[in-house]
């Protein structure tokens, strides 16, 4: 089964064993692309332009989670420049959204609460904008944690008399290595009511601090391309280490 904590696990912590996924619907989510880095230490040029396999990161990751959560997602940037050259790489058919991170914040936690304000789903999946090889399967395992814990929650409310069971308020999966919070969905709710107790350059680590019933998944009760899905690129060298990979597995 899944765990739930209250904090952050340490990354001694082992994961354990969660129902495998099935075949609910996806529940009331949007994803959310953070692209507004500055991209320092991959050099000139904004990384989400860089291509890997003739297409750029940013299309890459948009297009695969506008195909699993059935909806355009958002694209949180920093600035103007950020978006007119984003969105020159994104089939305009594709109707996604852009939202400026918001200004007192920085970092991820920016673009995650722009986005909460913005939306109204109950559920915002992240990922960042340097993810190329994010998952569907990968991704769809967590919605449906997410639909199972919305459904659960739905049916104890017919059946018990003391009060909605308590649902996650955000779902993240962990592994040997560590957390994932950019391969993670969050309650929109959770962050919009706890944001404002954070300081300005906190992250999603402390955000995932103050969150009560956190829920975190063992990646061996994800699908096996998890391991891959979660996979970022910070440098060129990356970038090249992950192409050369890929080129081998076709």
């Amino acid at each position: 089964m899944t765990r739930k904590r209250q904090n952050r696990p340490d990354r001694t912590d082992a994961p354990t064993a969660a129902a495998a996924p099935s075949l609910r619907p996806a529940p009331d989510a949007t994803a959310v692309v953070l692209a507004g880095g500055e991209s320092t230490r991959f050099g000139p040029g904004h990384k989400a332009l860089a291509t890997l396999d003739g297409e750029p990161l940013i299309r890459r990751v948009v297009g695969t989670l506008r195909a699993v959560a059935g909806r355009p997602p958002i694209v949180a940037v920093r600035t103007a420049d950020q978006r007119e050259r984003l969105a020159q790489a994104l089939p305009r058919d594709w109707d996604v959204r852009f939202v400026r991170d918001e200004p007192g914040l920085s970092g991820p936690l920016a673009g995650v609460t722009a986005a909460a304000d913005t939306v109204t789903t109950s559920w915002l999946f992240v990922a960042g904008c340097d993810m190329p090889l994010l998952e569907p399967h990968a991704v769809a395992a967590l919605f449906e944690c997410a639909a199972r814990s919305d459904g659960d929650r739905d049916r104890d409310r017919h059946v018990s008399a003391d009060g909605d069971r308590p649902s996650p308020p955000a779902i993240v999966p962990v592994s040997e290595r560590g957390h994932e919070p950019l391969h993670a969905l969050y309650r929109r709710a959770a962050v919009r009511d706890n944001v404002s107790e954070l300081a300005p350059d906190d992250g999603l680590g402390a955000l995932l601090n103050r969150l009560d019933g956190v829920e975190y998944v063992g990646f061996d009760a994800l699908p096996e391309s998890v391991d891959r899905s979660v996979t970022n690129v910070n440098t060129r060298t990356e970038l090249a280490r992950v192409a050369a990979e890929d080129e081998v597995r076709r």
